[in-house]
């Protein structure tokens, strides 16, 4: 390997570590990435914050509850890894599996809802809040 071409070596890896605390913290607040994870750098002024996730079965026009304990282990297992995927992946991780398991579980249901908490630092006032998001599952007619 010739000088020059390891001095393109050294500058190329200096830039992506000088680029790369940058990158990662913009992506961590777009997609809500686990700060904690991907070589980040914004680990060291985030705490490890849970995300938390709720069900909920439409039946009769009126929305009820979902215990965990109520499903099968594999519709638990489901949930589960909403839970750890939305922690790691944030929004880039899909409910729709825990969606389609909760539909399964409540066959007498005209839709679900899957409601997904996740707690993060709000850097203007220093506290930790939760934001909220709920995704709606409805059971697909026979004809369509």
């Amino acid at each position: 390997m010739t000088l020059a071409a390891k001095q393109r070596l050294v500058v190329s890896v200096l830039a992506v570590l000088a680029l790369w605390p940058l990158s990662h913290r913009l992506l961590v607040w777009r997609y809500d990435l686990d700060p904690w994870r991907f070589f980040g750098w914004a680990m060291y002024c985030t705490p490890k914050l849970p995300a938390e996730v709720s069900l909920f079965a439409l039946e009769s026009g009126a929305r009820v509850s979902v215990e965990l304990g109520s499903l099968t282990r594999d519709q638990r297992r489901a949930i589960h890894a909403l839970r750890r995927r939305r922690s790691l992946w944030g929004t880039l991780a899909s409910p729709a599996r825990a969606g389609a398991a909760l539909l399964d579980a409540r066959p007498e249901a005209e839709a679900v809802e899957v409601e997904v908490e996740k707690w993060y630092l709000d850097p203007a006032t220093g506290s930790i809040d939760t934001h909220v998001e709920t995704y709606r599952f409805a059971r697909q007619s026979p004809g369509s």
